[in-house]
């Protein structure tokens, strides 16, 4: 399993400043770490700089197990990390089944239709997100909480080693947001690795390995949950008084806020 790691990095869009500074950050094989910080911190931007998409600049080193991300062909890239953004655009005239079937495209030589075993992760990654019932579905039809989860398998059929998400629970209830983290743990035993931007730190935070916090476009605090979700450092990144309290029975943290500072 390979090893993401990130030192001196920024990244911005073209044209325009950087949007995130001087990013150090290593992911291990079977960690899941969590990205946060308020609206307009980085946090996109971020992920999408590590996918190296063209309209960012970048600069500094990103590694996968210790060899450049640049080297790396774009079928290498889409055969070990996977990218779910925070709004995917919704495909006109697409079933749920054809939908999650993009995400074996990395896999298939060209012109060459469905095999067997894209059809069977298929299936799977659809009955693991519950949405099995729904393949003959329009996506286009669905509410934005089941689209979610469409797009979510679609990104896990392509069985990457690297999961990059941005904000994977928005617009999810309550069951369907804890039904995601249980996911998301049962693939970091497995020895996928979790990068994940979040709002809901009391529904995600039981299931990280660590946090990096942004805020401005640079790092302000990384490490342990226990290290780095204290009321200081969560009040100074989020501009605003909050309260940090851990749930030792089921390990959760619960974030209270109180006036503006």
């Amino acid at each position: 399993m390979p090893e993401l790691s990130l030192t001196g990095f920024s990244a911005g869009y073209l044209g325009r400043d950087a949007a995130v500074s001087g990013i150090d950050f290593t992911l291990r094989p079977g960690e899941i770490w969590g990205l946060l910080g308020p609206n307009g911190a980085g946090k996109s931007t971020l992920l999408k700089g590590i996918m190296g998409f063209p309209w960012l600049w970048s600069s500094g080193n990103i590694l996968m197990d210790g060899v450049p991300m640049k080297k790396l062909s774009g079928l290498e890239r889409a055969t070990l990390v996977g990218y779910l953004p925070q709004e995917p655009p919704v495909p006109q005239g697409m079933t749920v089944r054809e939908t999650v079937l993009l995400g074996r495209h990395p896999f298939r030589s060209p012109w060459s239709t469905d095999s067997a075993k894209d059809r069977e992760v298929s299936r799977k990654v659809m009955e693991q997100c519950e949405i099995l019932h729904l393949a003959d579905r329009l996506v286009s039809n669905l509410s934005g909480g089941e689209r979610r989860m469409v797009f979510l398998a679609s990104v896990l059929a392509q069985k990457p080693l690297v999961l990059l998400l941005d904000e994977p629970g928005s617009g999810l209830d309550y069951r369907h947001t804890v039904m995601l983290w249980d996911i998301l743990e049962g693939l970091s035993r497995e020895g996928v690795s979790v990068f994940a931007s979040t709002h809901r730190l009391s529904m995600s935070g039981e299931h990280f390995h660590g946090a990096l916090l942004l805020s401005g476009g640079r790092c302000l605090g990384s490490g342990t949950p226990g290290e780095v979700f204290s009321p200081e450092l969560m009040s100074r990144v989020y501009g605003i008084s909050l309260s940090v309290t851990h749930d030792g029975d089921t390990g959760g943290w619960l974030v209270t806020a109180g006036r503006p500072r």
